[in-house]
């Protein structure tokens, strides 16, 4: 009796087959396709594992990236959350146990020139700046505040009119500075929402060494200060500024600006900066 196409089939992949393994084998007439149960079992089930890690894995890279978007990544120095810093309820800056000129000295020293920075009129249009007072020594760079260093100098700036008052010195302040700094340090502190927990062991030492996550303060200064930006400022934090354009004569050496700087003052020659005209008060 003559086989049918579909037993030869049957019986050509049995015999290759090993002996036992004759009841594995399956003919598809519809599909036209031969495979064994236990074979294709094994594959069937393998890939679907394969698919299944390879989904799970993209999950998990897709959920690791979300949450590495550092949304506090500065988007002008780079600068983000990565650097920590231990907190100190008693410093150089206050301690009940030093002397006021300590603590003094230590304040005034801080110095907040990187404040004025020098930005391209390219660079403030890509990241996003608004139009600010040109820059004396370049037509085509502005002058820009940086934050951080704004509020150190509104800090300075209260706590020197504070102790003035304090040691009934005869030093004047601009009430309007101040209150003016007083209003930007309320809108910083509502800003950065800092919500984490300190622990107060005294009334005067709440979160002493806790390390908290910080961005870089010299990462800032470096960009804050690079050639190429660098406004060549200098100032008093504690006088308000009548000839302006003296506080942009700093030029560090390598500045590209320094030439020019020197040039305009040899044959202007310079003013005081802090002079006090008609009408007005010092401060």
């Amino acid at each position: 009796m003559t086989k049918s196409r579909d037993e030869e089939y049957q019986l050509l992949f049995a015999n290759e087959g090993h002996e036992g393994e004759e009841e594995s084998v399956i003919w598809n007439a519809s599909s036209g396709i031969i495979r064994s149960r236990e074979r294709w079992s094994f594959v069937v089930y393998s890939s679907i594992l394969l698919i299944s890690l390879a989904f799970n894995a993209i999950l998990l890279i897709e959920h690791h990236s979300s949450r590495c978007t550092d949304h506090g990544k500065s988007k002008y120095t780079g600068n983000t959350f990565d650097t920590p810093v231990t907190y100190h309820a008693y410093s150089p800056y206050w301690n009940p146990e030093l002397n006021q000129s300590v603590m003094d000295n230590a304040w005034d020293d801080i110095d907040t020139s990187p404040l004025a920075i020098a930005l391209h009129d390219e660079y403030a249009k890509e990241v996003g700046l608004g139009p600010s007072t040109r820059f004396p020594w370049d037509t085509e760079r502005s002058v820009y505040y940086l934050k951080g260093y704004h509020d150190l100098h509104c800090l300075k700036l209260i706590r020197k009119a504070i102790t003035s008052t304090s040691n009934n010195t005869t030093r004047s302040f601009s009430l309007n500075h101040i209150l003016h700094c007083l209003e930007g340090l309320r809108q910083d502190i509502i800003c950065a929402a800092d919500d984490t927990p300190m622990p107060a062991l005294d009334s005067h030492g709440v979160g002493d060494g806790q390390v908290r996550q910080c961005r870089d303060w010299e990462k800032m200064t470096k960009w804050a200060t690079r050639l190429d930006q660098h406004a060549c400022y200098k100032f008093d934090d504690y006088r308000e500024a009548t000839n302006t354009l003296e506080l942009f004569a700093f030029c560090p050496e390598g500045s590209p600006y320094r030439e020019v700087v020197e040039a305009y003052f040899e044959y202007h020659g310079h003013k005081d900066a802090y002079e006090v005209k008609a009408g007005d008060g010092e401060g």
